[in-house]
């Protein structure tokens, strides 16, 4: 599968760059670069797993990509309390990641559905 053609890479990589322009000059660099590590694993996490093998790999690896929007989430959620952005741009990333979210979700379950599926042809 060509992940480059996947909204969920694609909207993953446009919110990871967005991000990373809006944090770039920031001089707390503990909090930035693990800002900018969540930001990236999204859509380096999508690519990883479409280029998988295994349905079990893919979906293995589609949970780090999970676990990465919780992360980003909760650090933009951060970023809002100390006044580093403005609510209507954590606002905007909060909807793009709820989005991303449960598009990595659903991508998840058709492949469970595909190994559920090969697994019965073998019965």
């Amino acid at each position: 599968m060509n992940y480059q053609k996947l909204w969920l890479w694609q909207h993953s990589l446009d919110i990871a760059i967005d991000i990373m322009e809006t944090f770039q000059h920031s001089k707390n660099f503990s909090f930035k670069d693990q800002v900018f590590r969540s930001a990236i694993s999204i859509p380096s996490n999508i690519a990883e797993a479409m280029t998988r093998d295994t349905p079990a790999d893919r979906r293995r690896i589609l949970y780090y990509a999970i676990g990465s929007c919780a992360e980003l989430d909760t650090q933009l959620q951060i970023a809002l309390r100390l006044k580093w952005i403005e609510a209507k741009q954590r606002e905007q990333w909060r909807r793009a990641l709820r989005q991303i979210y449960v598009g990595l979700h659903r991508l998840r379950g058709k492949l469970e559905q595909s190994r559920d599926a090969s697994y019965a042809r073998r019965l």
